[in-house]
């Protein structure tokens, strides 16, 4: 069931034969690679990211490696894979489960608050550094780490994700931290 016609499968010795003008049309419509060798994964990668597409790679020997690397995010097989390919990934799934990429992503989204919430702490304590003032002692960011990140944590780690959040197309790597209503438009 993943393809429907044998035009979508394609093999490397196929993909060597067709110029990247052609690859990069026919790229949508092809489902399945077979026989590819690592040259091939990138050119595939390195296409998707033409077209403006967020890529992701998994794999888990050192013939993965460049194209994870070279993916937006790369992702190593953590039982099977090789110490290079879980040194390129950007995320190493612990059980080999492609379904933990799936959670993992879920949970993503569900905590991008704690990342906000901590930002005007971070930007007042950091801009503060900048001009050589102390706005804050340690123990003073401790106390405040500990009462306002605590009890949200815990309630985001009961919390379920909204509905159809996985529904939702990535984010534009290319937006910038106060893209999409935070900030000034």
């Amino acid at each position: 069931g993943i393809i429907t016609d044998r035009s979508q499968a394609i093999t490397g010795a196929q993909l060597d034969k067709i110029s990247d003008e052609e690859f990069e049309q026919r790229i949508e419509t092809i489902g399945v690679y077979a026989r590819v060798q690592p040259e091939h994964k990138v050119r595939i990668v390195d296409t998707w990211r033409k077209k403006g597409m967020v890529t992701a790679m998994t794999g888990d020997g050192v013939n993965d490696a460049p194209s994870i690397k070279r993916a937006d995010i790369g992702i190593g097989m953590g039982i099977t894979g090789t110490d290079v390919t879980k040194g390129v990934a950007d995320m190493v799934l612990a059980d080999d489960n492609f379904a933990t990429i799936i959670s993992a992503c879920e949970e993503g989204r569900r905590i991008q608050f704690l990342l906000s919430s901590n930002l005007a702490e971070v930007i007042s304590v950091f801009i503060a550094s900048l001009v050589g003032f102390t706005i804050l002692q340690p123990t003073h960011l401790l106390w405040i780490n500990l009462i306002t990140d605590s009890l949200p944590a815990l309630a985001m780690a009961t919390e379920k994700a909204e509905p159809g959040i996985m529904k939702r197309k990535p984010r534009n790597p290319k937006d910038g931290i106060f893209a999409g209503g935070v900030g000034f438009d």
